[in-house]
């Protein structure tokens, strides 16, 4: 670089330019330019400076949606299945509290006890194993799917807890409106958090895919009548299906109209992770948080359900019975009992990763005498002891030995 230079450097989103007195400088980075920024500061020697900025790395749009920790971070509410809430609930009535099931409430004490009201759009984006991370970007990343769920609600926000009597998140119980757009982008940019961005986006062609209407809880004929059928994405489905769901809302109120509270939406305890992890607790690996954070997404989602709850304890049942057998390195007959309980509760405790496992190493297992036994039962107490009772993980660490 000789004297009298004009040196720029541009980054992605920034630029500076410098007019400096420097003598020449031999392979020239980043570090050095700090560096040389600096003393000309210091030394007053500046002619002219655009943007003083000191540059630091800057991470790009496809980098953040790559990231992972945009999904792994994501504090918000999530959508669920609705699923009819099935527990007493409590009330007030002349400065007196009372419960009372909550199939049994008039329509009237329903309305109290929903008392909150939301609009909520959840953006997950669908990943290679086919499961769905959401996020709090509304812009799309190019060639990629989607699952956009808008939701009105007329809700109340209950803490759960689990069998053991911890807090494990909050769900959202209600009845409301449910529009999902389904979409396959061809695009980067593309705001699929707003309906008239995606019904634009839509006539372009830079996106496609469907569209569907969900009336959560609501039960009444002229609401059935009013509901339209999934179609295709544009602007005038999306404009019909806008002035169905206003419509819909409108009868929420009438007196002909039925309320049913359901599950809308979970949101698990964001401090259990920071609590228990493997850095803290070296019995903890990452796959047993995983699991916990999955079977306690199911219990908010139907934990409060009564018929759900007696096949839960089968379900623990079966898990025990499978056991019983592993233990007595039956192989054949635990699988088929672990794969009873699999079916009767799907995602109980570590079942299905279980199954997988002893499928994988079957014929090694055939031989009861084997050296396999004891590695699959340290396995097993490592990675997939999550909610397993006291008697069982004593039993696995006796026979890991």
């Amino acid at each position: 670089m000789s004297n009298q230079n004009l040196s720029c450097y541009a980054s992605s989103r920034i630029s500076l330019c410098l007019k400096v007195d420097v003598k020449p400088i031999e392979n020239l980075n980043i570090s050095k330019i700090k560096i040389a920024y600096i003393n000309l500061l210091i030394q007053k020697k500046i002619i002219y400076v655009l943007f003083p900025i000191i540059f630091f790395s800057c991470k790009t749009h496809k980098e953040i949606f790559e990231k992972g920790l945009t999904y792994d971070n994501f504090r918000n509410f999530v959508p669920v299945d609705p699923i009819e809430y099935d527990d007493k609930i409590q009330l007030s009535s002349q400065n007196q509290m009372y419960n009372k099931e909550i199939k049994l409430l008039s329509t009237d004490e329903i309305l109290e006890f929903l008392n909150n009201e939301t609009v909520l759009v959840s953006i997950g984006k669908v990943t290679a194993e086919g499961g769905i991370s959401y996020t709090p970007i509304t812009i799309s990343a190019k060639h990629s799917s989607y699952k956009v769920t808008m939701d009105y609600m007329k809700f109340a926000t209950l803490p759960q807890v689990d069998d053991t009597k911890k807090f494990i998140g909050f769900n959202r119980v209600g009845v409301g409106l449910r529009l999902i757009t389904l979409l396959t982008t061809n695009e980067a940019g593309i705001n699929i958090g707003d309906l008239s961005s995606i019904g634009i986006a839509a006539k372009a062609g830079k996106v496609k895919g469907t569209m569907m209407i969900e009336v959560v809880g609501i039960k009444s004929k002229e609401v059935t009548t009013l509901l339209p059928l999934p179609s295709e994405i544009n602007q005038t489905t999306i404009q019909n299906a806008m002035q169905a769901l206003a419509t819909i809302k409108s009868k929420i109120y009438d007196k002909d109209t039925r309320l049913y509270p359901q599950v809308m939406a979970i949101k698990l305890d964001t401090t259990y992770s920071k609590r228990v992890s493997p850095e803290k607790d070296k019995q903890i690996s990452v796959t047993t948080i995983k699991n916990a954070n999955m079977e306690n997404a199911l219990i908010l989602q139907v934990g409060n359900n009564k018929m759900i709850g007696n096949r839960y304890q089968l379900a623990q049942e079966y898990e025990n019975d499978a056991f019983k057998l592993l233990f007595s390195r039956q192989i054949d007959e635990a699988i088929s009992k672990f794969e009873e309980c699999e079916t009767k509760y799907p995602g109980y405790h570590s079942v299905y990763d279980i199954i997988n496992i002893l499928k994988a190493q079957k014929s090694q297992l055939s031989n009861s005498d084997s050296a396999k036994w004891r590695e699959l039962y340290a396995r097993i107490l490592k990675d997939y002891s999550w909610k397993l009772s006291p008697q069982i993980i004593n039993k696995l660490k006796e026979e890991a030995k």
